[in-house]
């Protein structure tokens, strides 16, 4: 008996090293058993079949010509006015797609992603954070961009240009290219002065938008051999004088839908029936996404957003001269509708840094505590130190009273108005679920 005792003993002292060198802690340590429902597997089960959960599948196929296309077009300067900036340099897919600056910095900026800088006045600041690009072109997105403005619903465009937008455009040659709004999307930024246009170039020279999107198409890319190529193998069935810009969207989108999606991480496998795939710790936060948390209001759904537009007090900050940014009202002109965007994707949010539309936050406990106590965020924050050291122009924070109380009066859930009440291991869960338990292993 004393052999066993001694046994048993050692065996314990032994299971606590491995947790202890691994660093994880006791409460967190992944389960032992994938097949064996433990308590908190029961209560999930039950969450996941209320809030109708299914591990997502991959989008429609689309031929790899196509995508080709697409992704030499995502990183073609010649698409922008100066040729001097592309997708990628905003959107760097060896790094989650995003470029990890609070406010994206357009048309003669220098370097991609995190190492992008203002250089000699020559470029300036979007107005907002760059979105992560995971699982786009789905058949339920109909809006693109924080405030919707653009949109794509049976066919129809709704769009700042005329010529493609409406049930009957005059560009109806375009428009019908397009299958979903992300096919749409990659063409604006090709219009923005700040972004990628620029000035006293050859494409801001024209009058229409239509005219630019031309022109890239004509004068800048069918002059390249290996463009006509492309081109030619991704639309067999299309003259190359038949086309017209709504083959580059449709190309950039597919690329864009087929290389970026995210439908493999611990939270798909746990779905798929795999119980160890997520550990108890993620387990506890998953808990609190779909009840104390409030987070499942907003972000519901296998791909965690209800595509809806939403207000969550986020203080905003700006370049100076600050421009206050309306949000949806911009667009709809709805005072309903201030200080409202749309609801984002979870879907790798460790590799989005940093947070909400104006890029506000450096971390994701920044923002879990934001949303523990909004009305003390919003009265406390200050803009992070490092963000200075990205722009030549001054940041500034806005501490408008007017706005700042309508910036929460404008939050639906009226749980979040009142602060959630979370412990830290409360935080340091949900946490661990959206960092860990969101990401896919197939992404940097």
């Amino acid at each position: 008996m004393k052999n066993k005792f001694k046994y048993f003993i050692v065996l314990f002292a032994f299971s606590l090293a491995i947790v202890g060198c691994s660093g994880i802690s006791p409460t967190d340590e992944a389960n032992l058993s994938s097949t064996t429902p433990t308590p908190q597997d029961n209560q999930l089960a039950s969450l996941i079949n209320n809030n109708g959960l299914a591990k997502l599948t991959g989008p429609a196929t689309e031929t790899e010509s196509l995508v080709t296309l697409g992704e030499a077009l995502f990183s073609e300067i010649d698409l922008s006015g100066n040729k001097n900036i592309s997708c990628l340099s905003c959107h760097d897919t060896s790094h989650g797609t995003v470029d990890s600056l609070p406010f994206s910095i357009g048309t003669g900026a220098q370097g991609v992603g995190s190492a992008r800088r203002q250089i000699n006045g020559e470029s300036l600041p979007t107005a907002r954070n760059a979105p992560a690009l995971y699982n786009l072109g789905r058949v339920n997105q109909i809006r693109s961009f924080l405030d919707g403005r653009v949109s794509f619903t049976n066919r129809v465009v709704t769009s700042s240009v005329t010529e493609i937008s409406g049930s009957n455009p005059s560009r109806a040659d375009i428009r019908n290219v397009l299958t979903n709004v992300y096919d749409v999307q990659p063409l604006f930024p090709l219009l923005s002065v700040t972004e990628m246009l620029g000035q006293n170039n050859d494409l801001a020279a024209h009058t229409t938008e239509v005219a630019v999107w031309q022109s890239i198409l004509t004068d800048r890319l069918l002059t390249k051999p290996s463009y006509v190529a492309m081109f030619t193998q991704a639309y067999p069935a299309t003259l190359i004088t038949q086309l017209n810009p709504g083959h580059i969207g449709r190309a950039i989108g597919a690329f864009m839908k087929t290389r970026f999606q995210s439908i493999n991480s611990p939270f798909d496998r746990y779905l798929a029936g795999e119980l160890g795939a997520l550990t108890n710790g993620q387990k506890r936060g998953m808990i609190l996404f779909y009840t104390r948390g409030q987070c499942v209001r907003c972000h519901s759904g296998s791909n965690f957003t209800d595509l809806a537009f939403h207000s969550s007090g986020v203080p905003q900050i700006g370049t100076s001269p600050f421009v206050d940014d309306l949000g949806r009202a911009g667009e709809t002109g709805a005072t309903a509708d201030r200080y409202k965007f749309k609801t984002p994707s979870l879907r790798n949010i460790a590799l989005t840094a940093p947070y909400m539309h104006d890029g506000a936050f450096e971390t994701l406990e920044a923002v879990v505590n934001h949303y523990n106590n909004i009305p003390a965020s919003l009265a406390s924050y200050t803009i992070p130190a490092s963000y200075r050291s990205f722009y030549e122009l001054s940041l500034v924070l806005d501490q408008n009273t007017t706005r700042n109380q309508l910036r929460l009066n404008q939050i639906d859930n009226r749980a979040l108005r009142n602060g959630l009440g979370l412990s830290e291991q409360d935080k340091a869960d949900l946490v661990n679920f959206l960092r860990n338990g969101l990401r896919d292993p197939n992404f940097n």
